[in-house]
């Protein structure tokens, strides 16, 4: 039996070895080809659609095998039972009503497990809200706020509740793939039932650069998120970014992506200065619409220049938005001087913050709501 098997491994080895040579082979013969034709034909147009077809062969070998070649399984592997709905407004949240379970392997062996509960609101519930506790916190931003591959009990906005001894009700607005335009979409669309009681509200925003990207919708998992646009100097939301005829827009640069080869020579991911506009507009609206709702209104904007290391940008990249974040009550990460090991979980694919890094932030936190 044990014979039989190797011969099974072995003979599959022998077949990709053997489909690679195939395809190197008939790659080199066509080179061949093409030196050949281009000294008989140099002058005849004929070889120009030979290059065009040898350029489309390369890049399609490329991309074909690079995945293979550069990126390697993890030994990491979660597993996770959540699901989405869409609200027609401010587009996809975690299921409402719903209690999640997330498991996370290293090397077949599990190593945590975490709890997303998501209220009735479609929020991640923090269990110590009062509803008749008129002094509110809002937390609001991506998945960091969310608490990703985080417990209940683990999560900024839990500790904050903590540390303040329950004294205020704390919300947790956050989701993974989110940015600011979410909140605004709520507050513009009175989707804000859940914190209408509150007198005193303070909102907390939790900032990395990638944000900008998301609300320009360069972001392929952003698709049902809320796209607004600047018209007659007006910032209007516009549906979806997966609708008409943005979406051409969206798979045209999905495509991109999937390519390694094109990718390589032209990122879609960066932005540019009209869409940092529209992110400058969207945190403007969202003091103007809370101030709509809220009389007594404060901000503190919590700015993490180095973005997970995803996407390291210079302070003078986004020198306008930031000015704008630290106009505000404002923390910045980078100068908490955090461990590095706390900061991020170091899970390949998933390098969201600690359950220390929460822990540290909400004192830092408490810090200036007690002044």
């Amino acid at each position: 039996m044990f014979s039989r098997l190797l011969f099974k491994v072995k003979f599959r080895y022998l077949l990709i070895i053997s489909i690679i040579g195939i395809i190197f082979t008939f790659y080199l013969f066509f080179l061949s080809a093409i030196i050949f034709f281009l000294k008989i034909y140099v002058k005849s147009k004929k070889i120009i659609y030979l290059i065009f077809v040898y350029i489309f062969v390369t890049f399609s070998i490329f991309d074909f095998l690079s995945p293979k070649i550069f990126f390697k399984n993890s030994d990491y592997y979660t597993k996770s039972n959540i699901e989405y709905d869409i609200n027609k407004h401010y587009g996809y949240y975690p299921k409402s009503n719903s209690k999640f379970n997330e498991e996370i392997y290293f090397n077949k062996k599990l190593i945590k497990k975490n709890i997303y509960s998501i209220n009735k609101y479609g929020h991640r519930d923090n269990f110590n809200l009062n509803d008749k506790n008129e002094n509110c916190i809002v937390l609001f931003g991506g998945s960091i706020i969310f608490g990703q591959s985080l417990s209940d009990d683990e999560t900024l906005p839990y500790f904050i509740s903590r540390d303040l001894n329950f004294s205020h009700s704390v919300y947790n607005y956050g989701f993974n793939g989110y940015g600011p335009h979410q909140f605004l979409s709520k507050l513009e669309n009175n989707e804000i039932s859940e914190i209408i009681h509150c007198d005193f509200l303070l909102l907390i925003y939790k900032f990395i650069p990638d944000h900008v990207a998301r609300t320009a919708g360069r972001r392929s998992y952003g698709e049902n998120s809320p796209r607004y646009e600047i018209k007659n100097n007006s910032l209007i939301q516009k549906g979806f970014f997966s609708d008409y005829p943005y979406k051409i827009i969206m798979k045209f640069r999905k495509n991109i992506r999937n390519s390694k080869t094109i990718s390589s020579l032209y990122d879609v991911g960066i932005v540019n200065d009209y869409d940092k506009k529209i992110f400058l507009k969207i945190l403007k609206k969202i003091e103007t619409e809370a101030a709509k709702n809220f009389k007594n209104l404060s901000f503190i904007n919590i700015i993490w220049y180095e973005n997970l290391g995803v996407w390291n940008n210079s302070e003078s990249e986004f020198k306008e938005i930031y000015n704008i974040l630290k106009s505000k009550n404002h923390i910045i990460i980078d100068n908490l001087k955090i461990d590095e090991n706390i900061k991020k979980n170091n899970i390949p694919g998933d390098q969201h913050p600690t359950k220390k890094y929460n822990e540290i932030l909400s004192k830092e936190i408490v810090k200036i709501i007690n002044k």
